[in-house]
């Protein structure tokens, strides 16, 4: 129901556009009408009825323009009855027009054409039948126009009068046959082509009905997903906090002594429950991104005192694989952020560095000033990533390179280039295998406005 009260809103939208153009086309006739009038003048030319024609195309073009201002919602039945209001004024105008420029004579009865078209492929595309409408007025202003100069009910503008009464009846007859069947057979082939556009469209618009409710079925599931995810995390925190607990008071001995075995077991399901600790962190942080709840102070930061912090806190960890950890940077560089959450995006992308570098290996971090951004990286001469994975690098619950020696959920790198881009910034990589990898991040040096 919805989409469709949608659909009805755009065509109403489509019409009153095209409504509009009619009224600019009618103004740029009438300043072009009165240029010629003003020539017509300068060399004593009659243009009386031109005038008149003139006023009336601008009197009603200005009515449609107040009814258009004044009114800024249509309902499709509305904008359409105007529309077709305005559409028998142009007939009216163009039946006046072929009066004054030679009645039987005039050249200008291709214009009743004109408006036909207009009907079935611009104005009422929707409503394909309005054309026979259209032809059919155009035929009885048309036939009017002729009957009432031929019986002398009005003067006759035309050198047709120097025919013989029954040589003008056959060109009144001639015409008006010819230029009738013209109408309705014109008529008739825009209302067929305009049909098959029509039902093409209905075609169109049902598929596009069908996605839009599949999009919101998957959205609404994904919805449902990230709620039970973040509901599950909440709720296994407690119960973890105390498993964790209780592990440290038993190898700690305040609850009795344990053998060695023992204790080897407990520090290794500790180790297990502080990583699926870190994941179910890590699933709350993410869930909070996604909803954009997470809480972002942002202040001044020393961008620099956080790398020497992230770096200081790695060392231990780097020197196991006897990997040098070497800052680029000056002494310090401010940026607008929030203090921990920057410093989390540092170590995370140190730790990944180390992770993935060869033993006696290299990570470098950098940190410099870029016009009103603070542009950061983490590089190291590791594994690095292959360009069919690089797509892959920052998506949920993915793991790039080699599974068995770095393990984890893969949000890490969803989560760091959540936050940066949180915090105003922007992250992305680059990477050759074999030859190891570059983050690099960018920070807004000032205030930025929030909204």
């Amino acid at each position: 129901m919805v989409l469709e009260q949608n659909e009805r809103n755009l065509l109403v939208g489509d019409i009153r556009d095209k409504f509009f153009w009619g009224i600019r086309i009618r103004y740029v006739l009438v300043i072009l009408g009165l240029a010629l009038l003003f020539y017509a003048w300068v060399w004593n030319l009659d243009g009386g009825l031109s005038l008149w024609l003139i006023l009336f195309v601008g009197a009603y073009n200005l009515l449609a323009h107040l009814i258009y201002s004044g009114k800024k919602h249509f309902e499709l039945w509305q904008i359409t009855s105007i529309s077709s209001l305005f559409l028998l004024f142009d007939i009216l105008a163009v039946t006046f027009l072929i009066y004054i420029t030679g009645w039987v004579e005039s050249p200008y009865w291709f214009l009743y054409l004109v408006l036909i078209i207009v009907s079935g492929f611009g104005l009422f595309s929707y409503f394909s039948f309005t054309v026979f409408v259209i032809a059919f007025f155009s035929a009885i202003f048309y036939l009017s126009l002729l009957l009432l100069a031929y019986t002398g009910a009005i003067p006759v503008y035309a050198p047709g009068f120097t025919l013989s009464p029954q040589e003008l009846l056959r060109s009144i007859f001639n015409k008006a046959v010819f230029t009738t069947i013209s109408f309705f057979l014109f008529a008739a082939t825009i209302y067929y082509f305009s049909k098959l556009l029509n039902q093409h469209r209905a075609e169109l618009s049902k598929k596009n009905r069908q996605l839009l409710e599949a999009m919101e079925e998957l959205k609404s599931v994904s919805q449902m997903k990230d709620e039970f995810v973040s509901t599950a995390s909440h709720e296994l925190r407690t119960p973890l906090s105390v498993i964790r607990e209780n592990i440290s008071l038993i190898i700690d001995g305040i609850v009795g002594e344990i053998n060695e075995k023992q204790n080897k077991l407990l520090l290794s399901s500790q180790s297990s429950l502080d990583r699926l600790t870190s994941i179910i962190e890590n699933l709350l942080d993410l869930s909070k991104i996604q909803s954009r709840s997470l809480v972002v102070r942002r202040q001044r930061v020393d961008m620099c005192e956080l790398v020497r912090k992230a770096a200081g806190f790695l060392k231990s960890k780097a020197d196991e694989k006897n990997i040098t950890i070497d800052c680029y940077q000056p002494e310090q560089v401010e940026a607008w952020a929030d203090y921990d959450l920057m410093l989390r995006v540092f170590t995370n992308l140190i730790d990944n560095a180390i992770k993935y570098s060869h033993p006696n290996g290299q990570v470098r971090v950098g940190v410099e000033v870029e016009g009103t951004q603070v542009k950061c990286f983490v590089s190291d001469d590791g594994i690095g990533i292959a360009e069919n994975d690089m797509p892959k690098v920052f998506a949920r619950f993915t793991m790039i390179g080699d599974k068995n020696e770095a393990k984890g959920a893969g949000l890490g790198l969803s989560i760091t280039k959540g936050v940066v881009e949180m915090q105003g910034g922007r992250m992305w990589v680059e990477s050759k295998l074999g030859k190891g990898s570059k983050f690099i991040f960018t920070i807004p040096k000032g205030e930025v406005n929030e909204r």
